[in-house]
């Protein structure tokens, strides 16, 4: 079954969604070129650094499939987060053969950085919404995130993935794919 359409065969409430994503993609516009600027990353890099946090001192591949990425992402994402100083790679104490990933002190500085989002005025647009509005919101982009199903297949989301109350941006950029002037269109 092919579930490709045209954007004129769009839904007009589908487009609608799509110009305020991609409007609420570019309100973090700021946010990230001053995390670019400050910690050499990527928005969405806060959620792999967020994961390796929780997950402790881990090999790539373990980061890797907590982050639903390939083999070869995983591997250019701890490559442009070793870059950028925010971890190490070290042998495993119980078996040298398998490298773990180490956040440095400098990402528990990015991590903590609160005066980051609070200056990016994201903070205070979240906080106009009402408690219950905040909760929708998030609900929602969470679903909106989640990986797609393979053909065929139900949805598997586990409880860590429900409780996540971080962004799931894109981990390379944090830039939807496709085209922008479709949507707005």
């Amino acid at each position: 079954m092919n579930m490709e359409c045209s954007v004129s065969e769009w839904y007009p409430d589908t487009r609608r969604v799509l110009r305020a994503y991609l409007r609420a993609v570019a309100a973090a516009e700021p946010l990230q070129r001053e995390l670019a600027r400050t910690y050499g990353v990527a928005l969405g890099d806060l959620h792999a650094l967020r994961r390796l946090r929780d997950l402790g001192d881990v090999p790539i591949s373990r980061l890797g499939a907590a982050l639903a990425l390939k083999p070869s992402s995983a591997t250019n994402l701890v490559d442009r987060l070793e870059t950028a100083g925010l971890v190490d790679r070290g042998a495993d104490p119980a078996d040298r053969r398998v490298t773990t990933l180490h956040l440095t002190d400098r990402a528990h500085e990015a991590l903590g950085d609160r005066a980051l989002f609070e200056s990016s005025g994201l903070v205070r647009r979240v906080e106009r919404l009402t408690p219950g509005e905040r909760l929708q919101l998030a609900t929602l982009l969470e679903r909106l995130l989640e990986p797609e199903p393979a053909q065929g297949a139900a949805p598997d989301e586990t409880q860590e993935q429900r409780s996540d109350p971080q962004p799931h941006a894109a981990v390379g950029g944090g830039r939807p794919a496709g085209s922008a002037a479709a949507v707005a269109r």
